[in-house]
């Protein structure tokens, strides 16, 4: 897992480099904000919410990023045009983090990505996600857009065998394609913690090998959905099973991960640090070297 035989694409977006061999560069983060029932919001729809708390969260992940040397992005979670236009609004104007479209509703998405065209910043935004069954009307609106960068998704709900996965995936990056997307971020589809998670895990390398494209998958829902758990261990506790479960796609191969809410950025940042310089280090014995000075293996030893 430390090297692949496949040339591993680096791919931008905004500021920030994902991809590439292990050790080349840090895992990049998607952290969601603005996301439904998060306290800070007092109405979903209308795009009402506390501007204080949404820049403190902003502002921690800024330092935690400036500390570590992880990179990231925000998943800006809306269910309206309305509220989307005001979350993006507010966020680029507070970050220059790159930003993640994200809605249940396809409607909704194709709203936000006209508008990220519209604010001119198409080049900072990306899209989740193209998968099988998505319209022609929708990839339509996506290649108008301008955006890139895409999560590009493999899921069968019929299928969660290595070989679904393989199968669909090779589907979605032709409908990505179609959309305009020239930097997939393939994701794994990990499903709800259940017997057969670990496919997703395992199809990262496998995937990583046959596209060379950057390789993640949406680690923050996973301990949320542990039944035995959350029975047994109380909510401070655990972090450690989430840090667990970031450290395992990493070292797996894992480019990128969706850790959940953005305001857990003061602890997830430094966990995710300290495996990859682990990553870095043990990489450097095949002769990877790290793609950028602000890795975290020389914030950790300089």
């Amino acid at each position: 897992m430390l090297r692949f035989n496949t040339d591993q694409k680096v791919y931008e977006i905004g500021r920030v480099k994902v991809g590439g061999q292990p050790g080349e560069l840090p895992t990049f983060l998607i952290g969601s904000i603005f996301w439904l029932g998060q306290k800070m919001v007092s109405d979903a729809n209308k795009g009402v919410f506390d501007a204080a708390v949404a820049e403190d969260i902003i502002n921690k992940c800024q330092v935690q990023s400036d500390i570590t040397g992880v990179p990231f992005a925000f998943d800006v979670v809306g269910t309206t045009e309305l509220a989307f236009e005001k979350y993006i609004d507010f966020v680029a104007k507070h970050s220059e983090a790159p930003i993640m479209l994200d809605a249940m509703s396809p409607k909704t998405r194709m709203a936000a990505a006209n508008l990220a065209k519209n604010m001119g910043l198409a080049d900072r935004c990306f899209y989740n996600s193209v998968y099988k069954g998505v319209t022609d009307a929708e990839l339509a609106v996506l290649k108008e857009s301008g955006i890139q960068m895409s999560i590009v998704l493999a899921d069968d709900p019929k299928d969660n065998s290595l070989e679904g996965k393989m199968k669909v995936i090779e589907e979605a990056l032709a409908l990505a394609d179609k959309g305009g997307i020239t930097k997939p971020l393939i994701d794994t589809a990990i499903p709800a913690f259940a017997p057969d998670m670990g496919t997703a895990v395992r199809t990262i390398p496998v995937m990583k090998e046959k596209y060379g494209h950057p390789v993640g998958l949406g680690s923050g829902n996973v301990v949320t959905t542990m039944g035995w758990v959350k029975a047994n261990f109380a909510k401070e506790f655990r972090k450690g099973c989430v840090t667990a479960t970031n450290a395992i796609m990493q070292t797996m191969g894992a480019n990128w991960l969706m850790i959940g809410p953005a305001e857990q950025a003061e602890w997830v940042f430094p966990a995710v640090a300290v495996v990859d310089t682990y990553v870095a280090s043990a990489a450097a014995d095949l002769g990877t070297r790290p793609l950028e000075e602000s890795h975290p293996i020389f914030k950790a030893f300089m």
